[in-house]
């Protein structure tokens, strides 16, 4: 497995994890700031970090995006990137834009509401409404601009290899789990049925 992409639940701390299993396999790891330069050496100048995760008609609004150009620059990008090899993508539709392409292992990472929202609390260091608020509206406006950049549902588990919930597993777990996975992957099944 060359590629990981790692789609996640706001307030599960899925791009940490996403950076932190970069570094123990010795990846690249390729989020907002790699996918803007690259999207801007193909003449796309855009605000990833504005327009993520936020509904397609204040996206509109704002930016006057085409979506098709926006979905298929990324495409182009994490294309380049997965034939590279050795890259953890974080976000931005990695499983839907190399769902065909081999050698990609797509996780997602998932928690409860409620551990989400201590997450938030903590890192962000909001009060709990304030935090519920925000898992509530992320989750919404995820969905819209899931389906509105993918034309997919993000949270739907058959778009991944693996789902992995912070509930039960913890990011320490979750970075010693990834390459285990990895590696089972890799290596054909001894037996013939």
């Amino acid at each position: 497995m060359a590629v990981i992409t790692i789609s996640r639940q706001y307030g599960t701390g899925g791009i940490a994890i996403a950076q932190k299993i970069s570094e123990k396999l010795g990846y690249s790891f390729m989020y907002i700031d790699e996918l803007v330069a690259a999207c801007r050496e193909r003449g796309l100048d855009i605000d990833l970090e504005r327009i993520e995760g936020r509904p397609p008609k204040l996206v509109d609004r704002l930016f006057g995006l085409n979506r098709a150009k926006v979905s298929e620059t990324i495409r182009e990008v994490m294309e380049e990137a997965a034939r590279a090899g050795n890259v953890v993508i974080g976000g931005w539709g990695g499983q839907i834009l190399l769902k065909d392409c081999p050698d990609v292992f797509h996780l997602r990472i998932v928690g409860s509401d409620e551990s989400r929202t201590r997450h938030i609390m903590s890192s962000a260091g909001v009060p709990r409404v304030q935090a519920e608020e925000i898992v509530e509206t992320t989750d919404r406006n995820q969905s819209l601009f899931s389906n509105y950049f993918f034309k997919a549902d993000f949270s739907d588990p058959k778009l991944y290899h693996a789902v992995i919930n912070i509930d039960r597993t913890s990011p320490e777990e979750i970075c010693d789990i990834v390459p285990l996975m990895l590696g089972e992957m890799r290596t054909p099944s001894l037996q013939s049925d």
